[in-house]
């Protein structure tokens, strides 16, 4: 062989031993930086360092994906990301807490008040974790529970004023169409009297009556008195003016020709008329 070839082949054999540079050559058997790694190792030890990242870019799309909804607990919620959710939710809680008051408040209550503590205060403890994470959920029932109870308070009180002979007072004669004149004879209690009388404002007979039925309002201020004109009224049979009394939505007494049924004798008067509805049970 010559010394050429000789050389040649030395060559050749350095350039396969060595394919970096000799200071990179000790680093050739360090698995982080190995050519021959697995991708999906490549992609693993990417994806521990970038954590902070993606956790960035999770917590925007679960909140996009879930219509902004607000975790209950996040534990160990200092800074950013997490940090942002606690800020949220303590939002959250004193926007339901101040919707609560505004409620209690409207239904005459007062979250400070005792039936309120009393009430809202009544359930057994619970162990400490499950209490701190169904504290939410606690609170709302109670709120709702008390919501209830004021309103069935509220429903209560109304039909026990409603049902009291003395609960309403009226004191005057009230003018009304075909819907008023359904719901004066209704929309009271069934032992309250309603007097209806059919009137023409064309008529001096019937603006005499309408005049004394004034004065009766007052000094009978637990009888509704209402009066419906003759058109509305329909009732070809019933001149005007004419008295009907209504109990229980039904008639009971009918006074018609009014002017001829006053006592012999006697002029139309507050105290006649009022005498004549007493001998028609009316009063």
């Amino acid at each position: 062989m010559s010394a050429q070839e000789e050389f040649n082949q030395l060559v050749n054999n350095n350039r396969s031993r060595f394919t970096s540079h000799p200071e990179d050559h000790d680093h050739d058997s360090d698995p982080h930086f190995s050519d021959d790694e697995p991708t999906s190792r490549l992609r693993s030890r990417q994806t521990v360092d970038s954590s902070d990242e993606e956790a960035d870019d999770m917590v925007s799309s679960r909140t996009a994906n879930t219509n902004y909804h607000i975790p209950n607990t996040v534990y160990e919620a200092n800074t950013g990301p997490k940090g942002v959710i606690a800020d949220a939710q303590a939002f959250e809680r004193a926007r339901k807490k101040s919707f609560r008051r505004t409620l209690l408040s409207a239904a005459g209550l007062d979250s400070d008040s005792p039936s309120y503590s009393s009430s809202t205060r009544d359930d057994v403890p619970l162990a400490g974790g499950d209490q701190s994470s169904a504290s939410e959920d606690d609170d709302e029932a109670r709120f709702m529970r008390k919501w209830r109870q004021s309103r069935m308070h509220e429903l209560q009180d109304r039909n026990s004023r409603r049902s009291s002979p003395r609960g309403r007072r009226f004191g005057s004669v009230q003018t009304v169409d075909a819907v008023g004149y359904l719901d004066a004879i209704e929309k009271v209690t069934s032992d309250t009297v309603v007097v209806v009388c059919i009137y023409d404002q064309k008529s001096d007979d019937s603006a005499m009556v309408e005049e004394c039925l004034v004065t009766i309002a007052r000094r009978q201020p637990t009888t509704r008195f209402v009066k419906l004109h003759q058109d509305i009224a329909e009732m070809d049979h019933i001149k005007a003016p004419a008295l009907l009394a209504y109990r229980g939505g039904d008639v009971f007494a009918t006074i018609i020709d009014v002017l001829h049924n006053i006592p012999r004798g006697r002029s139309c008067s507050a105290d006649s008329l009022e005498d004549l509805l007493k001998l028609n049970h009316v009063l």
